[in-house]
C-alpha cells in the first residue's frame, strides 16, 4: 500500500511539473510572438515597401514641403508644399511624431505649431497651422519633454507651456538670458545673432539640459524641474578648445554622456555628465585629420536609434565654407566597456551643403542588417537626399534625391514622419 502510494505521488509530482514546463513553454512562446509582431510593425512598414513622409523647411521660401519615400523602389519625390511662415531653418516632431513646431527667419521673431494628420491610409500628411508665439529672438533650435517647449537663439531662450491635447504653444513659462539683462535691449535679436550666441537645446533623460553657445565656446546647463515647469542653472562649462564654437549637441538615452559638434573646428567632443557639470573625455574629428578646419563648418549630430548596449553610434556633419568644398558625413562608435570613441566612416557630401547638410535618421532604423535611413538636406542645391548606412560594411549609399521646389531653393532642415 505504502508502495502504491508513493508511486501515485511521484507520478502526480512529474505530471504537474509537465505541466508547469508546457505552461511556462506557452507563455514564453505567446512572449517572444508579442515581442516579433511589435518588432515587425517597427520595421516592417519600411521592409513591406509602405510610403514613408518627410517634411522639410527652407532657406529661400516661406513654405513647408511634404515628401514621399517609396523604400520598395528607392524614390523620393515631393509630394506638396504648404504656405506657411518661414524660412523655416529647424523643424521639430512631438514623440507621438503628430505636432510640427518650426522656427522662422521672419520677423517679428517667432515660433509656430502644426497638426498633422492623415485622411486615409496611404494619403499623404495634411498640415493645419494651430497657432504661432512671439518670442524675444529669433530662435535656432527646439525641443520637448513633458508638454514643455524649450527653444534658444542669440542672446536669449524660452520655456512655453504646450497644450496636452492640441498642440497650441501657449504661454511663456520663462525665459532665459544669455547676456546681462540690461543689456538685452541693445542686443541684435534677428537670424544672425544665430553665429554668435545660443544655438541649440536638448533635453536628457534625467531632466538635465544642455545649450551650445557659439559665441562664448561653452555650454550652459540647466536642471528642469517637471513639476515647477522651470529650469534652474547649473554651469557654464567652457570648450576644450578656444576657438570650437560648440553648435549642436545629443545626450545619451540614459543621460550619462553629451556629445558636442562644434562649428569652428569641425569636431565631436564627448563629455561625461556630472550632477552639476561636464567632463571631457574625448574628441574626433568629422572632416579628415590633417584638414584645414577653416574650409568647414561643423553642422548638426544625431543619435542613431540602436539598443545594442555595448555600443553607442552618432552621425555628424559638417558643410563647406564655400560652394567649391564639399561637406562631410562621419559615422562615430562609442564602446562602453573601453569607453573609446572613434570614427567609422567618413563620407564627402555632394556638394557644401550651404547653410544646410542638417541630418535626421528614421526612426524606425536601426534593422537587423545593422543599417539605417537617415535624411541630407542642400541649401547649395536645393534638395532632399535619403542615405542608407551599413554598419557592418561601413559605408553610406545615396537612395535618391529630389527638389523641394525650384533648383537653389535651399532646403533647410527635414524630419520622417
Amino acid at each position: 500500500m505504502s508502495t502504491r502510494n508513493s508511486g501515485s505521488g511521484h507520478s502526480d509530482t512529474q505530471g504537474r511539473a509537465r505541466r508547469a514546463r508546457i505552461s511556462w513553454l506557452s507563455v514564453a512562446v505567446v512572449l517572444v510572438a508579442s515581442v516579433w509582431y511589435v518588432y515587425r510593425r517597427r520595421v516592417g512598414a519600411e521592409e513591406a515597401g509602405a510610403a514613408m513622409y518627410i517634411i522639410s523647411g527652407s532657406f529661400s521660401t516661406s513654405s513647408l514641403y511634404v515628401l514621399r519615400y517609396e523604400p520598395a523602389s528607392r524614390k523620393l519625390h515631393l509630394v506638396q508644399s504648404v504656405p506657411a511662415y518661414g524660412p523655416h531653418q529647424y523643424l521639430h516632431l512631438d514623440r507621438r511624431r503628430r505636432r510640427l513646431y518650426a522656427t522662422s527667419w521672419q520677423q517679428p521673431a517667432r515660433l509656430s505649431a502644426w497638426d498633422i494628420h492623415f485622411d486615409g491610409p496611404g494619403m499623404p500628411p495634411q498640415l493645419t497651422l494651430i497657432n504661432h508665439a512671439p518670442i524675444t529672438a529669433v530662435s535656432s533650435y527646439i525641443s520637448s519633454k513633458y508638454s514643455l517647449l524649450f527653444s534658444v537663439g542669440g542672446p536669449t531662450g524660452e520655456l512655453h507651456q504646450l497644450n496636452p491635447h492640441t498642440g497650441a504653444i501657449q504661454e511663456k513659462l520663462q525665459e532665459l538670458l544669455f547676456v546681462p539683462k540690461e543689456a538685452l535691449q541693445h542686443e541684435d535679436k534677428s537670424r544672425n545673432a544665430l553665429r554668435y550666441g545660443s544655438h541649440a537645446i536638448e533635453v536628457s533623460s534625467l531632466d538635465q539640459v544642455f545649450v551650445p553657445h557659439l559665441g562664448r565656446n561653452s555650454i550652459w546647463m540647466y536642471q528642469l524641474d517637471a513639476h515647477k515647469k522651470a529650469l534652474k542653472f547649473l554651469s557654464e562649462v567652457m570648450s576644450v578648445r578656444a576657438d570650437d564654437g560648440p553648435r549642436h549637441a545629443v545626450v545619451s538615452a540614459d543621460g550619462r554622456r553629451l556629445y558636442v559638434v562644434t562649428e569652428h573646428t569641425s569636431r565631436v567632443d564627448l563629455y561625461d555628465v556630472t550632477g552639476g557639470g561636464l567632463k571631457h573625455r574625448a574628441s574626433r574629428s568629422v572632416i579628415e585629420e590633417g584638414s584645414e578646419p577653416g574650409q568647414y563648418r561643423g553642422d548638426t549630430i544625431r543619435m542613431v536609434p540602436w539598443d545594442g548596449g555595448e555600443r553607442e553610434y552618432m552621425v555628424a556633419t559638417t558643410r563647406g565654407a564655400t560652394p567649391s568644398q564639399r561637406g562631410h558625413l562621419a559615422v562615430l562608435e562609442y564602446h562602453l566597456a573601453s569607453r573609446s570613441l572613434s570614427i567609422l566612416l567618413r563620407w564627402q557630401t555632394p556638394t557644401s551643403g550651404g547653410k544646410a547638410n542638417a541630418i535626421e535618421l528614421c526612426p524606425l532604423s536601426l534593422t537587423n542588417n545593422h543599417s539605417f535611413l537617415l535624411l541630407l538636406t542642400d541649401d547649395q542645391l536645393g534638395s532632399v537626399s535619403v542615405l542608407q548606412c551599413d554598419l557592418a560594411s561601413r559605408t553610406i549609399s545615396l537612395l535618391d534625391r529630389a527638389l523641394i521646389d525650384h533648383q537653389h531653393v535651399g532646403a533647410s532642415h527635414a524630419v520622417w514622419l
